[in-house]
């Protein structure tokens, strides 16, 4: 069976299954009637079909064990009887892990008609359109902005989904912990209509998930231990999401016992800090659900990554309420520009506390400060938070002051350049490993800059410096910089090898595959070294080099390989095909690249 045709089963089976899942606990609540139970039987027997047609018996067999089961309640016309859930929530977890080869919910997609779109062509239509934008900008012509506008958040809304896509996870997380537990807990839904990122979406459940088993865990009483306190026997567990502005906050929240009064001290992200210490947990001892204090740390690290921030508020004996707050979309910001030394950065505005002019630098504690409205900032040279070379800032440089999960921090940078739209693409391997930063984004002039995650900046370790060191102009003496040919299909890797071999001071000119470069290359004498990739379109990196090396006038131009492929046999191809150096990408970073061409071409 064709794999195209096992992915859409499995699609349509996610669906159908969460469908029946959530039936089967609307049953158990006692929320069943005749209706609930012929739906129960229509999508069993859609599933019993469309498994038997891609080659799936085991599913097949499963779907029809379930009519079996539900048709004699289906004949007498009445409700499904809360008894028979279990076992038929076993069969669905079977039938789950028959089709898609994992035992836990998977993420429904919305119930609205829709027609299913491949992630990747989604992320390509937003490329076009970020590409778009600099044309339009580029051409300085009004007409068609209104089209462009509609364009873009069309584009844009493709990539959002609704949170009441993984409300099932959440169901059936708190019914089995609550459960095994001996609890009686009442979940409730609010803002399911809010919509995120798809690629925040698609981490969301297993951080949800955590934080509604630690509530129900140890956050809310046994039945005996409510009703004592004056509370009622079922515990109140509500998550919740609403949009303010460029964010979404995102709450869990419950009426349990709350935070220990002696861990609930400082304000609310004070707090989240110090219960997302490893090792620290509030539970009175381990369980299968939590108490083995690694959960938070992972759900605030999850937000931080994201440019989002963790908040807990508490009240002893009342309950507890965990906040994430996480931006809208990671596709497109409103971001303010900025530079230092040779390089732009960009910042969402979402982030920037407000900008302002250093007049006097404080020494408190042994670092640098600002003081601001009466209270201190922590300040560092923009260029020694990023790692960047830079030369000594004026004597009075502009403060960006950026704040995430509570925490400030003023970065010294030379002048500000404005605020602007863009669309942020997210940072690919080897460059995804480049802490700091959210991803990157292309200028209306067409100049790349990287986003900065002030998350992660805030928090870092500002231990000292972490400069990359600038390269020298190849010819010693030579006032022009030597120029490098840099050759990758992918976009977002192209651009930015660009963006850092300029920030070091060589003229770089790019091309798409192969084919493209040798054009390049007879027109353009000037090329003194080539980068390039080995997968591409039309003509490979072993190809390229090969081809070099066989032209009389540019034999002897020096070739760098940077590839995923790291196996022996690889790097044995790319040294017969001639390229001087193999730098393979899980191992890459800026360093790595500029010390190679400088070693080719700067001494």
């Amino acid at each position: 069976m064709s794999d195209d045709f096992l992915d859409i089963f499995r699609t349509e089976a996610t669906e159908r299954l969460e469908t029946i899942a959530g039936l089967l606990m609307r049953a158990e609540q006692g929320d069943s009637d005749s209706s609930a139970v012929h739906a129960l039987m229509r999508e069993a027997h859609t599933i019993k079909g469309a498994a038997g047609m891609v080659g799936l018996p085991g599913v097949a067999d499963d779907a029809h064990a379930l009519e079996d089961a539900v048709g004699p309640v289906r004949e007498s016309g009445g409700p499904l009887p809360a008894t028979l859930v279990h076992s038929l929530l076993e069969l669905v977890d079977r039938m789950r892990l028959g089709a898609l080869g994992a035992p836990s919910p998977e993420q429904p997609l919305p119930a609205a008609p829709r027609v299913r779109v491949p992630a990747e062509k989604v992320d390509r239509l937003l490329d076009l359109v970020g590409e778009t934008i600099v044309h339009r900008r580029r051409t300085e012509d009004d007409e068609g902005d209104l089209l462009l506008d509609e364009l873009k958040d069309a584009a844009l809304r493709m990539r959002m989904q609704p949170l009441s896509s993984i409300a099932g996870p959440l169901r059936r997380a708190v019914r089995e912990t609550a459960t095994a537990l001996g609890k009686d807990v009442d979940l409730v839904l609010t803002g399911t209509e809010t919509e995120l990122d798809r690629a925040i979406l698609e981490e969301l459940p297993d951080v949800l998930v955590h934080l509604v088993r630690n509530a129900v865990d140890h956050g809310i009483e046994a039945p005996d231990e409510r009703i004592r306190n004056g509370k009622p026997r079922s515990g109140r567990l509500e998550v919740g999401a609403s949009q303010r502005g460029s964010l979404v906050e995102i709450t869990v929240s419950d009426d349990g016992r709350g935070v220990d009064s002696a861990l609930a001290g400082g304000d609310e992200h004070e707090l989240a800090e110090r219960l997302a210490e490893p090792g620290m947990s509030t539970a009175a001892q381990v369980t299968e659900f939590s108490g083995r204090g690694v959960g938070l740390d992972s759900v605030r690290q999850f937000a931080m990554s994201r440019g989002g921030s963790l908040a807990v508020r508490t009240t002893a004996g009342r309950g507890t309420e965990i906040v994430i707050t996480l931006p809208f979309t990671l596709a497109l910001a409103q971001v303010l520009l900025f530079e230092r030394g040779s390089n732009i950065f960009a910042l969402p505005l979402a982030s920037v506390d407000e900008v302002v002019r250093v007049d006097h630098v404080l020494s408190l504690g042994g670092r640098p400060s600002l003081e601001l409205h009466g209270e201190p900032v922590p300040a560092a040279d923009l260029a020694d938070v990023v790692g960047a070379d830079a030369p000594p800032l004026e004597s009075t440089p502009r403060a960006v002051v950026m704040a995430a999960g509570g925490r400030r921090l003023a970065a010294l940078c030379d002048r500000l350049l404005g605020e602007e739209e863009v669309v942020v693409n997210g940072l690919v391997p080897p460059l995804d490993r480049l802490p700091g930063y959210l991803g990157t984004a292309v200028l209306g002039d067409g100049r790349i800059v990287l986003v900065l995650d002030a998350a992660a900046l805030v928090h870092a370790d500002r231990g000292g410096p972490r400069r990359v060191s600038a390269q020298a102009l190849a010819a010693a003496g030579s006032s022009a910089p030597s120029t490098v040919l840099v050759v990758e299909d992918s976009f977002t890797i192209r651009e930015l090898q660009r963006s850092i071999l300029e920030a070091s001071g060589y003229a770089v000119t790019t091309a798409e595959n192969g084919r493209h470069a040798l054009s390049l290359l007879d027109r353009d004498a000037s090329i003194s070294l080539v980068v390039s990739d080995v997968d591409m379109p039309e003509l490979d990196g072993f190809g390229l080099a090969a081809a070099i090396r066989a032209h009389p006038d540019r034999c002897d131009l020096p070739v760098v390989i940077v590839t995923s492929r790291d196996t022996d046999e690889d790097r044995r191809r790319g040294a017969e095909a001639g390229a001087d150096a193999y730098v393979v990408k899980s191992a890459f970073d800026q360093g790595t690249l500029l010390a190679t061409v400088e070693r080719l071409i700067g001494g």
